[in-house]
């Protein structure tokens, strides 16, 4: 089976799951091509990546009419959004047909509603996999939200990784019958947990992994540190990632007088960061539906961090009620309530057992949950059963 797999950006360390699948259905078997807008980094030697600009809006003539339509039509955003699908259908229908792919697997519904049109054209059939952003915060571009429901009739299946998901695509128009759970994988080999009787010798310790961004809430967690330092003095917190919430998280812990008590690594490689996950007690995110409604989807730090045995605090937010069983992996509080999220981690982090406990039964709930080979065979099926050959 030949396979296109289209995805804005390829390798990107906050998106994992990509280059993993990628890699995962080319050592099964599978003959794959990588289309994308931009790559991280080359994995010519194992999977091929050809880099096709078909989403930005680049040339002079199209910088010149999104202004015109911002200022004097108030369709502009349908307009440029119509210009936008030109310019993929245009990129993408030479390489696509010299390629001739049996399917095409496309990651993110945004990308979905901007190529489908030349998979349409091609007779290629695809399928889609949402992941959160693309079917919450997305959704509030009407010229997007109008091109989706094209997407909902034209994929062969559509895939998610969480219960959730599938239920904001049903609400939003997708056919039941098309949609497939598929949860994403962790490769549980690669990931030691550091023992407990070691990590308890450790300085009492809160560990987050992500992007900083607004669904994320970064600074919701330095404020419930603040309240758990009060609590356990020689407490402290690692955060490692960085995004557009970075310099509030910066003046909050300077307001806060937490500089001695807070480390910031900024982005890491993933090896690296989980190496320092693994020398903490607890892990906390603190994700919320961000102010213009973008949502998490399948939180894959969290899943990691279990799989390293550390007990998880986080929000009944999306589908991490389904990757942590509150008050048996960890505690789940109301989003913004980073009161209640301190006194969760407080919990914890007095009382090592009962971390210990919880730590490990989340190793076997991620296991049984996120197996990285049956995630591979699934999708391998789900191609099969749609592509052309």
């Amino acid at each position: 089976m030949k396979i296109a797999y289209i995805v804005a950006d390829f390798g990107l360390t906050s998106e994992t799951f990509v280059t993993d699948l990628a890699l995962d259905l080319k050592q099964a078997g599978q003959f794959i091509k990588i289309f994308c807008n931009t790559a991280e980094f080359s994995t010519n030697d194992i999977v091929e990546v050809e880099k096709v600009d078909f989403l930005g809006l680049s040339s002079i003539v199209d910088k010149i009419s999104i202004r015109v339509n911002k200022i004097f039509d108030r369709h502009g955003k349908f307009n440029t959004y119509q210009r936008q699908l030109k310019k993929a259908y245009h990129s993408l229908l030479p390489v696509l047909n010299q390629y001739q792919p049996d399917v095409a697997y496309l990651d993110f519904g945004t990308v979905a509603a901007l190529v489908q049109s030349t998979l349409q054209v091609l007779n290629i059939p695809f399928v889609v996999h949402f992941h959160g952003s693309d079917i919450s915060s997305a959704v509030n571009d009407p010229a997007y939200r109008q091109e989706l429901q094209n997407v909902f009739k034209n994929a062969s299946a559509l895939i998610v990784a969480s219960h959730h998901i599938r239920r904001l695509l049903v609400l939003e128009g997708a056919p039941r019958e098309k949609i497939h759970l598929v949860r994403l994988g962790i490769n549980l080999e690669g990931i030691v947990p550091k023992p407990w009787s070691d990590r308890k010798l450790l300085t009492p310790s809160v560990v987050f992994l992500g992007r900083f961004t607004p669904k994320k809430h970064p600074v919701a967690l330095v404020e419930a540190f603040a309240i758990v330092k009060n609590q356990v003095p020689n407490a402290q917190l690692t955060m490692i990632g960085d995004g557009s919430e970075m310099p509030k998280v910066k003046q909050r812990i300077e307001k806060l007088k937490l500089e001695n008590s807070v480390r910031l690594y900024g982005s890491l490689p993933r090896a690296k960061a989980l190496f320092i996950v693994n020398q903490h007690w607890v892990f906390a995110q603190h994700s919320v539906t961000a102010p213009n409604g973008d949502q998490e989807g399948f939180g894959i730090s969290l899943a990691e961090a279990a799989a390293l045995e550390l007990p998880t605090v986080s929000t009944l937010h999306n589908g991490i009620p389904e990757q942590v069983i509150n008050e048996k992996t960890g505690f789940l509080v109301r989003e913004f309530d980073y009161e209640s999220m301190a006194e969760s981690i407080i919990k914890l982090l007095n009382n090592t057992d009962l971390a210990e406990k919880m730590g490990k039964y989340g190793r076997q709930h991620i296991s049984h949950l996120c197996q990285i080979n049956e995630r591979t065979k699934q999708i391998s099926n789900i191609l099969i059963s749609v592509s052309s050959k």
